[in-house]
């Protein structure tokens, strides 16, 4: 079975690939069943025709013709079916967390007041009424030359859409914010976490969970109240420190698997945060020493 990773593998090689929202029309003529696919952005699939099964780990989402979800990135499984005749068709649009953040703080005063509903899913469906059905139809209209639409007009009309949630169920639009910070502070605590051992540099970590510098280390504040260096700085000595007690390691052997480059900088920088050199923490703690 095929994976499949959205909107990367439909930008393949397209001049707009850079930018911050994607919108394609998508049409299929047969059955599909349980697509792997890899959300590397979060979309908005306004279904025009057919029913689309949509599962996660923990939930899974049933979508009829008439109803439009917001997904959040990650790994899903999708089925696609036919009904009545027709073919399969929707409207697709895809967003990062870093646009919908800057949607959020442009549009905080609206938002201030409202309360989210209660419980967390990677999904949410809502009804398409008369306006989604006109917006929907505005989309098709722009897009029939079949040339690619200009970076400013995506941009408005998903800003247009995300209005209108945001209206039409204030509630609900605000579980949408629940979703994506959840599912970015998951990514930015994966990413790190699993790299502390490493050579690696705040820009690649960043990289690594899909943002500029500048947020990455704005998230990663909020998350762990420090900046990256000195967190990282921390937890490469505690993790030093732990192989050092366990007396199976030796100081000139453990600067490698916590990530430093040589030994002098990290003797340097161990006996600054413990007051004693690699040695000597290892020594006394064998000794029973406090």
């Amino acid at each position: 079975m095929n994976t499949f990773y959205l909107p990367d593998d439909i930008l393949n090689g397209s001049p707009n690939a850079a930018d911050e929202v994607v919108i394609r029309s998508y049409t299929s003529g047969q059955d599909s069943v349980k697509n792997r696919i890899v959300l590397n952005q979060n979309m908005i699939n306004l279904l025009v025709s057919g029913t689309k099964t949509v599962v996660y780990a923990d939930a899974t989402a049933l979508v009829n013709a008439g109803e439009l979800v917001v997904l959040s990135t990650g790994n899903v499984l999708t089925s696609e079916l036919l009904t009545g005749g027709q073919q399969f068709s929707s409207i697709l649009f895809y967003f990062s967390n870093e646009l919908f953040n800057r949607f959020l703080i442009k549009y905080d005063h609206l938002l201030q007041t409202v309360t989210p509903l209660r419980g967390k899913q990677p999904f949410l469906i809502f009804k398409q009424d008369n306006f989604i059905k006109h917006f929907i139809a505005s989309i098709q209209s722009l897009m029939t030359a079949g040339s690619e639409l200009p970076s400013a007009v995506r941009s408005i009309k998903l800003e247009e859409l995300l209005l209108y949630l945001l209206h039409f169920d204030p509630e609900r639009f605000r579980a949408i914010q629940i979703i994506t910070k959840d599912k970015e502070q998951l990514q930015i605590k994966k990413v790190v976490e699993s790299h502390v051992g490493q050579l690696i540099t705040v820009d690649e970590l960043a990289f690594l969970c899909h943002m500029s510098t500048s947020t990455f280390k704005r998230r990663f504040s909020e998350i762990y109240h420090n900046t990256p260096q000195k967190w990282l700085l921390n937890r490469k000595l505690e993790m030093a420190a732990e192989l050092l007690r366990s007396g199976g390691e030796s100081p000139s052997g453990v600067y490698l698997k916590v990530g430093y480059q040589n030994h002098s900088s990290f003797s340097e920088a161990f006996r600054n945060h413990f007051g004693h050199t690699p040695s000597d923490y290892q020594q006394q703690q064998l000794n029973g020493v406090p």
